[in-house]
């Protein structure tokens, strides 16, 4: 925290109720596991457990509770609310408040964690951003990135995910972000949000929350880019970027290397900087475009802008290249997948020499629409000429048999990962790169492990 807080604070603000009178706070914990006698411990509620339990052991190891309802024989400080999942981004917002540096929120069905990391290497250069953790982007961790704000930060970068209709406008009214963007829309945890169109309109609220004089970066390459310019609040400011020559940030002469890098011209108001990524896949030449308009909106250089793109590495689960037993290149793309990043995935591992196989985990939380969308990627594995596919899941039965459908052979699905391995390892040579993708709940990162020596990557490459 910049400035410590105080319950009475909080009370006075949001309401609720305090006992045992107020306490000062800088450091705010939720895991009973990790308890910090300088930090006020807020009881969180989900569907299989209830902080609750373990509060009343806490007199000693904490300074205060936040808490539900009253923890009867306790001494400690305690702010009594209606729901401490609230409380918790209660007390984020202040935090925010006391931030005055630039903040900007990124969302996305895919890449949005490659464009904050673009982001945090571009401003890295003269600047000390505040930048969400790993995958802390929900209503428990855009509070948590809120309280590792300090006073040497002066820039925040908030990553923002949703599983519901309402999810990032309540995350906005938390972080307060002045630029934002969506990075796309894909069929990806489509139950949440009831279609595609749903999930356009859930994650536009990254900009329908902004306040006037903020901008919206606008993707104008996603098929919703029309629909969140038609929604967009009076006096916020645009800034489009893409592929076309109208947009205020684009990329031209796009060159993908023997390393499957690209890179490519980046074109800011006229003025372009030749862009080369350390990243894999000719789709992160889109994920740089949102994150260099997002830079230049919050005023850094073109120049700056591109050097720090070329600074960006490569994110651990997310196209890490890796040497396998059988000495065949594998592709670790395991952190998550829905069709969006699997049609991206495969399309790098067709521009692949020697043999390719793609093994694929079954994608989650599409809906009723899931085994159509697994027979689609199977298609586009066969029709982009990969010469193989292993599936891991009920729905990879789908996605097997499309693949076989059209290219006659080697397309296997299995129920277990260890025979998935056995199998794959017998089609395995020098020659061969294997890609791993699959949704988090599919553990796709265990067959990588089994592939691999040592677990170790060779570089982003």
């Amino acid at each position: 925290m910049i400035s410590p807080l105080t319950l009475q604070q909080l009370q006075n603000r949001f309401g609720g109720e305090l006992v045992n009178g107020s306490v000062e706070f800088a450091q705010v914990c939720t895991d009973t596991r990790r308890l910090d006698a300088n930090a006020i411990f807020v009881a969180l509620v989900g569907e299989t457990f209830d902080a609750h339990e373990f509060a009343a052991d806490l007199d000693g190891k904490v300074l205060g509770l936040v808490v539900e309802h009253q923890i009867e024989g306790c001494g400690l400080p305690q702010w009594v609310v209606r729901d401490t999942t609230i409380a918790l981004g209660q007390i984020g917002r202040l935090c925010r408040e006391q931030f005055k540096g630039p903040v900007l929120a990124i969302t996305g069905s895919c890449g949005k964690t490659t464009v904050k990391q673009m982001l945090a290497a571009i401003f890295g250069q003269r600047h000390t951003p505040c930048v969400t953790q790993g995958n802390l982007n929900n209503q428990f961790g855009v509070p948590m990135t809120l309280f590792g704000l300090s006073a040497e930060h002066d820039v925040l970068i908030l990553e923002m995910g949703a599983n519901g209709p309402d999810d990032i406008g309540y995350l906005c009214g938390i972080g307060l972000p002045q630029v934002t963007a969506v990075n796309n829309v894909k069929p990806a945890h489509v139950e949440g949000f009831g279609s595609v169109a749903g999930i356009a309109a859930a994650k536009g609220q990254i900009y329908t929350s902004l306040e006037p004089g903020s901008t919206a970066v606008i993707n104008t390459d996603d098929d919703f880019a029309d629909f969140w310019l038609r929604n967009m609040p009076d006096d916020v400011e645009t800034l489009n970027v893409g592929l076309g020559r109208d947009c205020a940030v684009f990329a031209e002469n796009i060159e993908v290397g023997a390393d499957a890098c690209p890179s490519f011209d980046l074109v800011i108001e006229g003025v372009t900087h030749r862009v080369q990524l350390k990243l894999m896949g000719e789709h992160n030449v889109h994920n740089a475009l949102v994150a260099a308009g997002c830079a230049f909106a919050a005023g850094i250089p073109a120049k700056e802008i591109a050097s720090g793109l070329e600074l960006a590495g490569g994110v651990a689960g997310r196209l890490q290249m890796l040497r396998g037993r059988a000495g065949e290149t594998v592709i670790d793309d395991s952190y998550n997948a829905n069709p969006g990043s699997v049609a991206a995935a495969i399309n790098l591992l067709a521009q692949r020499p020697g043999r390719k196989i793609l093994v694929l985990g079954d994608m989650a939380e599409l809906g009723a629409d899931a085994e159509a969308m697994h027979r689609e990627v199977g298609e586009l594995a066969a029709n982009r000429g990969l010469d193989g596919l292993y599936t891991f899941g009920p729905l990879g039965a789908a996605a097997t048999e499309a693949f076989a459908a059209v290219s006659g052979d080697n397309a296997h699905n299995f129920s277990e990962r260890a025979r998935l391995v056995a199998a794959l390892e017998r089609d395995l040579t020098k020659e061969t790169t294997v890609l791993v993708k699959g949704s988090r709940s599919a553990r796709m990162e265990e067959v990588v492990q089994a592939l691999t020596q040592t677990g170790d990557g060779e570089g982003d490459n």
